[in-house]
């Protein structure tokens, strides 16, 4: 059963260690979420028979270990905001940019430079639903049921994030065309 385990795992640690990066931002905690996730999702595998279950049960384990850790620090990141619905500002005007540039140009550099100071300035239990809605393709009752939060919550915490990020790409657009500060 352990070979079966370290086997499955393998095939999903890089996945899992960028989820625990972008959850934690930092990548020693990030190291330790997955380390802590693997051995809690260990102790459930001999109940799951199919592998295909396999990522959603080690994504679970590292949602929940996460959440479980910034409880204990004191910071619930999904603690419910006030104001989950801003309409006031809202872009009728849609502006297409460039094709994303090729990995290793300068311009793929400002723009990774970019999401990772906006992806850092998300709320983290923002990050954490966009993390799963967006990048794991996940369904917003899915992820309600991972993260325990309550189905219009996740909705509108996955709008606020993606506005957020929205809304900062336009402005960085904005001061790039304006011939404004550079990154």
């Amino acid at each position: 059963m352990a070979r079966a385990f370290e086997e499955l795992i393998g095939t999903h640690l890089d996945d899992l260690y960028s989820a625990a990066l972008c959850f934690t931002l930092d990548e020693g905690r990030a190291e330790e979420l997955v380390q802590e996730a693997s051995i809690r999702a260990f102790h459930e595998y001999p109940y799951r028979q199919h592998d295909a279950d396999f990522r959603l049960l080690m994504l679970g384990a590292l949602v929940s270990t996460f959440l479980q850790r910034q409880r204990r620090q004191g910071r619930d990141p999904l603690a419910p905001h006030g104001g989950l619905y801003d309409e006031t500002v809202r872009s009728t005007e849609w502006t297409p940019i460039e094709p994303f540039p090729e990995v290793g140009s300068p311009g793929y550099r400002v723009l990774l430079d970019w999401f990772s100071r906006v992806w850092a300035q998300l709320d983290d239990g923002d990050r954490l639903v966009l993390w799963l809605a967006d990048v794991e393709r996940l369904r917003h009752r899915r992820v309600a049921e991972m993260t325990g939060l309550d189905l219009e919550e996740v909705r509108a915490r996955h709008y606020r994030a993606r506005r957020s990020l929205s809304r900062s790409a336009e402005r960085e657009l904005g001061r790039r065309a304006s011939g404004g500060a550079k990154v």
